[in-house]
């Protein structure tokens, strides 16, 4: 085992270990589950419903499926019991989310240490598509919990699954009518509140509603019908104090006046230089910035299913769903940033006698949205093969509209200001003369602008299959054929409109706020908020006063692309199963022919000339895999994969250029570029897992990984000199940033999961108690980048990975009343990676997070719940600085409390 994990890890897995084993010699057996209406069981007299029935549900699962899996289930009224798809998800076993920017919801899915572009989400096993304007991943928020019956993370996978899975794949198995043999009904009502109340308008009220119903029907009960709706509703404001980067300076006591590292006599300065040593000097941020965020979250979703089964040999389906979420956000901004050199009196304290300062605002309507429909249908020729065909259309769209009014104070002596900088806390400005910073008659009209932007992903996806022998009580040799056509058809459009001032007009003039707003982390200082009201009426009564921005054309045209993508498939399985014994292997081939149509300037530096260009590329790809299962007793299992998996290239690494910077004076040119011919990440993976099922309600699981990942994806930057470049004449010094193939990582890990629901031996009522426990330990060797100065550094990470991921959830049962208090750890995990020096490195600090929920059962149907969500108010951080030990930003969003009803027919 030591091999497979590395020796990076072996104290942290040493520790998970010596509790496994712990954990291992407490289990117990306990009777066997019996149904009760309504879908709860009963173990020894005990109910067993809530969070504690969608484990058992899960626990089950795990123990059937061919393949190493985690996941989690509905409870007895349908839905997942947890705040959403992404809160619930995050309990897994090798799960950690990326947060909404931040801003409080669990939205993109990180498997073992891989960030959301190795992982696949499907619905019923058909991938969905993307709402996001570049890249490939599936945002959870704009799912309901209503949607999900079980999810299922395959960790281990054989050729029938899709492909793109390094980290692994989510499923979302739909609910079916024919589930339950009788009419099912369900629906859930609460009102929310989060503590974070929105700063100018105000706040209305918050909540969510959901209701499913099944029901068949027919002369035999062969048809059936599944609908499900569901309402979200958040409005709450949030908090980013922001620092952005930090200049060093090397200071040795005392009170010195000095200019930070590569700062010239002017104050101004270039960045770092990778060879450039900053420990032990003073970090200062260059400026500090508030800004706050009013926001309306609304999600609406539909599902329906219509299906045939003519409880012989025959069954199809027909579902549709629609899924939308939209954020009406209003963030308003105001920064102070330093001027020339500081006046340092102790390391964590100085001055700067000049500053610039910057107010602004910004109107995102934002939604995204993911409609979809599945035709498919089985038939079964003989006692032990089947037919089964689907096809399913899905579309993915992002639009997010942009107002932006941007005013600035120049540099100038009365904008000076103190400053406070403790590394591992967040950073403050203290201006000298706060009534001047304060006055909106200093702050100067720059811009005025609108933006639209528009991603629309389209996926066609036709599948058959033939298997043989293969269902869940076949035994002996069996095998399953299958091809697919997968047909992706992305289109970006940006356009921008704006506006410069003629002439000088002031915010005051125009107008700002009538709110007092004192951020919770400025020592009693209050922001300048621009109001936008007030700003679009001056605009719309002084058209006179703006010109048309020259640059309008060229950023509305230089990032749009279209991207179409056809993958066609085919793969063979081979399976055997005998008492103890199970295995299944084949391989899968995948074809794909790829078009990219993107723009450039021509010349370089034009604003009005632009060229079409077309690139195409054709690839295949054979990705063998085989899984094992082998039962050492009843009780205990152990399993194995290993399979060659892809990740393919974010749409925006394939397809999407930069605006060049161009300077003809200087000779220089800088331009970021697509990169249609990267190649897709292959990995060759291995698993293992041990599980012991004690009982249907107890489950230790201890598993190992092994990842080999090459062609690695990471962004390099080269520097040569070019003549007539780009269609300009003379010679130029030509900075290329581009995605490129260039290489390798490895992960490897492990993964400890403990399942208890009842601890029969306690006495009394403390038998009601019950706890689940995750962790995840990882050990990386990331991929290496070309620095700035032609150096490569091997990064440690990477990007979106964390190494270490814990959780632990109490339980407790007692009557009809049930309560769950969990807890969510994730270690530092990083944004992104410089080129310029490390120390510019951005990552997500360690959170850890609490969430609880008691309901009480009034009767069979009808039960009331409390939730409360984020009890501690931890504070999402972005850190920056050697060793990652200086905070770039931090997240304020506050508590939520839910209060509400559920009702099962």
């Amino acid at each position: 085992m030591a091999s497979v994990i590395g020796q990076g890890a072996t104290r942290r897995i040493a520790g998970i270990g010596a509790f496994a084993a712990l954990s291992v010699a407490i289990g117990s057996a306990i009777a066997q589950d019996v149904p009760m209406p309504g879908g709860a069981t009963t173990l020894e007299g005990l109910d067993v419903t809530g969070k504690a029935l969608s484990l058992q549900k899960a626990v089950a699962e795990k123990r059937a499926l061919p393949v190493i899996s985690d996941g989690i289930s509905s409870d007895e009224i349908g839905s997942i019991p947890d705040f959403g798809l992404g809160e619930a998800v995050q309990r897994i076993p090798g799960v950690a989310m990326t947060i909404n920017n931040g801003r409080g919801e669990a939205q993109f899915l990180n498997l073992r240490g891989l960030n959301p572009d190795y992982n696949t989400v499907t619905v019923d096993g058909v991938a969905l598509p993307s709402t996001e304007t570049t890249t490939r991943n599936v945002s959870l928020d704009v799912l309901p919990s209503s949607l999900a019956q079980q999810v299922s993370i395959y960790k281990s996978v054989t050729p029938d699954l899709p492909a793109d899975a390094i980290g692994g794949i989510t499923n979302l198995r739909t609910r079916s009518a024919f589930d339950v043999p009788h009419t099912f009904a369900s629906a859930r009502a609460n009102l929310a509140r989060w503590d974070n109340q929105r700063v100018v308008a105000g706040s209305t009220p918050s909540g969510q509603a959901e209701a499913t119903l099944t029901h068949r029907f027919g002369s035999s009960k062969q048809f059936g019908v599944v609908l499900s709706t569901s309402y979200f509703r958040r409005d709450s404001s949030s908090l980013d104090t922001a620092m952005d980067s930090d200049g060093y300076y090397a200071y040795t006591g005392g009170t010195q006046r000095l200019s930070s590292l590569r700062q010239n006599a002017a104050g101004t300065g270039s960045t770092l230089r990778p060879s450039d040593a900053v420990d032990g000097m003073v970090a200062v941020p260059d400026r500090h910035r508030w800004l706050t965020y009013d926001n309306v979250r609304t999600r609406e979703s539909v599902f329906g299913k219509m299906e045939w089964d003519n409880l012989d040999n025959a069954r199809a389906h027909l579902t549709g769903g629609f899924f939308q979420h939209e954020n009406d956000e209003q963030r308003r901004a105001q920064f102070l940033s330093r001027v020339g050199p500081a006046t340092i009196t102790s390391p964590t304290t100085g001055s700067f006698a000049r500053g610039a300062a910057q107010a602004d605002d910004d109107h995102y309507d934002q939604v995204r949205r993911i409609r979809y429909v599945d035709l498919g249908g089985s038939y079964e020729p003989s006692e032990y093969s089947r037919w089964d065909v689907t096809a399913n259309y899905a579309v993915g769209s992002y639009r997010q509209t942009t107002r932006e009014d941007v005013f600035t104070s120049a540099a100038s002596p009365n904008l000076a200001f103190g400053y406070t900088a403790v590394p591992s806390d967040t950073a403050l400005f203290t201006p000298v003369q706060p009534d001047y910073f304060m006055n909106p008659d200093n702050y100067t009209q720059t811009s005025y602008l609108s933006r639209d932007e528009r991603s629309r992903l389209g996926t066609g996806t036709i599948r058959a299959e033939f298997t043989h022998n293969l269902g869940e009580d076949a035994m002996g040799w069996g095998y399953k054929a299958g091809v697919q056509s997968v047909n992706r058809q992305q289109h970006y459009d940006l356009d921008e409109l704006g506006y410069v001032p003629l002439r000088p007009v002031s915010l005051g003039t125009i107008g700002i706020e009538d709110v007092t707003y004192r951020p919770y982390d400025g020592a009693g200082q209050s922001m300048l908020l621009v109001d936008p009201a007030k700003a679009m009426a001056y605009f719309l009564a002084h058209p006179g006063n703006y010109a048309l921005a020259t640059t309008n054309a060229r950023n509305s045209t230089l990032g749009d692309f279209d991207l179409n993508e056809l993958t066609q498939s085919g793969y063979g399985v081979v399976s055997y199963r005998g008492d103890a014994l199970s295995a299944m292997g084949g391989v899968r081939y995948e074809h794909t022919d790829q078009t990219v149509t993107n723009a450039t300037a021509q010349p370089a530096n034009s604003l009005t000339q632009f060229v079409r260009q077309t690139q195409d590329q054709h690839y295949g790809k054979w990705l063998p895999s085989a899984v094992f299962s082998y039962a050492l007793t009843p009780e205990l299992m152990l399993r194995g994969g290993a399979s060659k998996t892809l990740a393919r290239a974010s749409y925006a690494a394939l397809a999407q250029n930069g605006t060049p910077t161009v300077s003809v004076a200087a000779g220089t040119i800088s331009q970021t570029l697509a990169n249609p011919s990267l190649r897709p990440r292959e990995s060759s993976n291995y698993d293992l897992s041990l599980e012991w099922y004690a009982s249907p309600d107890a489950m230790v699981s201890l598993a190992a990984f092994d990842k080999h990942i090459r062609h690695e994806i990471v962004s390099l930057s080269q520097t040569q000199s070019q003549m007539n470049p780009a269609g300009l004449t003379g010679t130029y010094l030509v900075t290329t940033t581009q995605a490129q193939n260039a290489a390798a990582a490895r992960v490897r890990g492990l993964e400890l999961s403990l399942v208890k629901l009842h601890f029969d031996a306690l006495p009394g009522a403390l038998r009601g108690l019950g706890a689940t426990f995750n962790a995840t330990v990882l050990d990386m060797n990331g991929p290496s980048i070309v620095m700035s100065d032609g150096s490569r550094r091997v990064l440690p990470m990477l990007t979106g990975a964390a190494k270490t991921l814990f959780n632990a959830s109490l339980l407790y049962t007692a009557g009809p009343f049930n309560a769950q208090l969990s807890a969510n750890r994730t270690g530092k995990m990083p944004i992104s990676f410089a080129t310029d020096n490390p120390v510019n490195d951005v990552y997500y600090g360690r959170t850890l997070t609490y969430d609880a929920q008691l309901r009480y059962a009034v009767d069979a149907h009808l039960s009331v719940l409390m939730q409360g969500k984020n009890l501690t108010n931890a504070r999402p951080t972005r850190l920056i600085g050697p060793h990652q030990a200086l905070v770039k930003e931090e997240l304020d969003n506050g508590r939520a409390y839910f209060i509400g009803v559920n009702y099962l027919l």
